[in-house]
């Protein structure tokens, strides 16, 4: 009994330690960590965006490897969200609070039962490529503040941003030095004709639907046997990483007009357009579109929809995807 006694008065002047200690403990930890990427403002900021690309720069999944990331929908944008568990991370979820493309966006963390966090990005253009700010916040409750003063929380969050801003800068430079390989030619784009089937659909199932659309418009097309002008396409008409969904359609091109139940008809008039021959498998198309993005920009040129991707090669035929060849047409408004 006596020892319980004790036991009771020693937990009662810790408790009351952490009292005392928490009235001059700081409650927030806040910082920012900065750093300059060779790249175009676009770019960084489409790859903080889309959350399928952070496991490959974060510096907690480099920490811990068998953390299991599980994404939810959308992927990318405002509202994008995915959720960890991890022996060393433990468990939590991320979303993406806001967005405004290309100069900043929020997040908020949330560490299951442990409080949260909320952290800032800002992509501003500088000479030498784009200054990418990380900032960190949040607020520990009183009394647990207290180990702020025996805990160097700030450093600890200030080396892991350092890392991940490290890591995202190799990958995006690298990314950025494939782009100016690519040759952007402006080219007469003539009238062109396709049979289709259009939807809105999620970015992240795109593959998904591309695989099962592209041959229903191929059979229909041989089915009724109608000259073609060309091999599949995948038209863009919106790209939205706000909601993280394209309204696309899978197309077959086509000699003239012709209407076929079940599929729409999309007409293209004849016009100036941007091409890019890409070679290599799909995975790098999107660095393609954000090299012409940044042309588009740089040259003060807008883009007409739909985004035309031609994919030339027959990938059953042709396994090596090196030798893969897509054609990516962006039309221009106004340009004479």
């Amino acid at each position: 009994m006596q020892i319980l006694k004790i036991g009771l008065i020693v937990v009662l002047g810790l408790v009351g330690l952490a009292a005392v200690l928490g009235l001059i403990a700081p409650r927030e930890v806040a910082l920012s960590r900065s750093t300059v990427i060779k790249a175009p403002q676009e770019m960084v900021f489409g790859t903080v965006n889309d959350l399928n690309t952070w496991e490959s720069w974060s510096p907690w999944k480099e920490m811990d490897p068998a953390m299991q990331v599980t994404m939810g929908k959308p992927s990318v944008g405002e509202g994008a969200h995915y959720s960890w568990t991890g022996e060393q991370s433990g468990e939590g979820r991320m979303e993406i609070t806001s967005a405004t493309a290309p100069e900043k966006l929020t997040t908020h963390v949330d560490f299951k039962g442990q409080g949260g966090a909320d952290a800032a990005w800002t992509f501003e253009p500088v000479e030498g490529g784009t200054q990418t700010t990380w900032a960190f916040h949040t607020v520990f409750p009183y009394p647990f503040n207290a180990m702020l003063l025996f805990q160097d929380f700030e450093g600890a969050i200030a080396k892991d941003y350092d890392r991940g801003l490290e890591l995202l800068k190799e990958q995006v430079e690298a990314k950025a030095m494939a782009a100016p390989q690519l040759k952007i030619q402006v080219v007469d784009l003539p009238m062109h004709y396709f049979l289709a089937l259009r939807q809105t659909v999620d970015i992240s199932s795109m593959d998904k639907v591309f695989a099962t659309n592209t041959p229903k418009v191929h059979q229909a097309v041989t089915g009724a046997g109608l000259p073609r002008a060309g091999m599949p396409c995948g038209l863009y008409f919106t790209w939205d990483e706000a909601t993280g969904t394209t309204d696309c359609a899978q197309a077959i091109p086509l000699a003239k007009a012709h209407t076929l139940n079940g599929f729409e008809t999309i007409e293209i008039p004849e016009q100036k357009a941007l091409l890019v021959d890409h070679y290599g498998s799909y995975g790098g198309l999107g660095a393609v579109h954000e090299a012409i993005d940044g042309y588009l920009k740089i040259e003060g040129l807008t883009a007409a929809m739909p985004v035309i991707e031609e994919y030339v090669t027959d990938t059953v035929a042709e396994p090596d995807t090196s030798k893969w060849l897509t054609r990516v047409y962006y039309p221009l408004a106004a340009m004479n």
